[in-house]
């Protein structure tokens, strides 16, 4: 039986977006997404991201954005103003919860906290660098999200070009940022350690094994799926059970048992799966 157009439904564009190698110690990833001609509903349009200890700049493409409170509902969204076309916010330590009215195309990109202080940005994330503002505008332009990830990167690249490292995510990043404080501190205080590590990752040493933890988490719910939660919190580092359970509701907002059937089962979770594929 051939499915009639009414009964065909329109999926959102979700497009995990990958640096080439030379920028991967620039970039963490790419976050696309398009709702229009998707049929969701107000509740459906709500977008959950973890705590992050990445800059992080989204460029709304279509429609409008709203910021909600870390408890708040997707019905006082319509409160708050709509977030500028091309917004920067620094790392986070809790959850971020975003809304669209109706559809809506942006684009997100995650950059390691030392290569957005590299390239010019401002300490406190208010002011985007030329080089990345150059950059983003290649997202105006009229073509395939991939192609377009493919000329920002181009862009990108020439200003990234003489402080190239490869890097596979936070947990390489954090080991990096250790090391090169350590070979910059020798012979100097633990104190004097810690000040080079926040200044080069916008983190404590302590808040660098948190993130690190919880992306090794994720990684081993994605790669252990039949495997107890005692057992992944055992594998990803934590003391017990209890405190793998604390640190998920930290970066999340929700017990670990109920995050993960939000990521298999609700729209709102989408980030949370696109990020899965990167294991």
């Amino acid at each position: 039986m051939i499915a009639t157009n009414h009964e065909i439904s329109v999926q959102p564009i979700s497009k995990l977006l990958r640096p080439s190698t030379n920028l991967s110690g620039c970039v963490f990833v790419g976050i696309f997404r398009d709702t229009r001609g998707a049929d969701l509903s107000d509740q459906d349009r709500v977008n959950h991201f973890p705590a992050s200890p990445l800059v992080s700049v989204t460029q709304v493409l279509h429609g409008a954005l709203h910021l909600l409170p870390s408890k708040g509902d997707w019905q006082d969204a319509p409160l708050s103003p709509p977030l500028p076309e091309l917004y920067v916010s620094g790392p986070t330590d809790s959850p971020t919860i975003s809304w669209s009215k109706g559809p809506c195309t942006a684009i997100t990109v995650g950059f390691y906290h030392d290569a957005w202080i590299t390239l010019g940005g401002s300490a406190d994330y208010t002011s985007l660098p030329d080089s990345m503002a150059e950059a983003f505008q290649t997202f105006a332009h009229p073509q395939a999200p991939t192609d377009q990830w493919n000329s920002f990167c181009e862009a990108l690249l020439p200003h990234w070009a003489a402080n190239r490292s490869v890097l596979n995510g936070v947990t390489d990043w954090a080991k990096a940022i250790a090391v090169r404080a350590a070979l910059s501190s020798s012979g100097q205080s633990l104190r004097t350690l810690e000040r080079k590590i926040k200044r080069l990752s916008g983190q404590s040493q302590q808040e660098l094994e948190f993130y690190s933890s919880f992306e090794n988490l994720h990684r081993l719910s994605r790669q252990q799926k039949d495997a107890s939660l005692a057992e992944i919190a055992q594998d990803a580092g934590y003391s017990d059970q209890s405190h793998m359970g604390r640190s998920v509701r930290r970066a999340t907002g929700f017990s670990p048992a109920r995050l993960n059937q939000a990521i298999e089962t609700e729209e709102p979770f989408w980030c949370y799966r696109l990020l899965g594929e990167r294991f």
